[in-house]
């Protein structure tokens, strides 16, 4: 099962300024590409990209959505990512 990340902005260039910072390399996208989109086997990764755009929100015109395989489709904001990254927790790490 897999977590899938999409990232959003009107800004050209901001997706990738926020990439490349996460990753601590230089990241290329389509140039004029307003979104993109990553697949996390290991859901602790996507927690990780979670954690490091709403800890700095204020630096980045950037929205963020969450997928999973289920169809599950959630707008991560500053108000419900600490409840997303709970869930994500519970549903792959906490023994049912």
């Amino acid at each position: 099962m897999s977590v899938t990340i999409s990232l959003w902005s009107t800004l050209q260039g901001e997706i990738q300024r926020f990439l490349s910072s996460y990753y601590e390399k230089d990241v290329q996208i389509e140039a004029c590409s307003n979104r993109w989109m990553g697949d996390f086997f290991n859901p602790l990764d996507s927690i990780d990209m979670i954690s490091a755009l709403m800890d700095n929100i204020d630096n980045y015109d950037v929205t963020m959505y969450i997928h999973m395989e289920n169809g599950y489709l959630h707008k991560i904001t500053e108000k419900n990512y600490n409840d997303v990254i709970k869930g994500l927790i519970g549903l792959y790490y906490l023994p049912v």
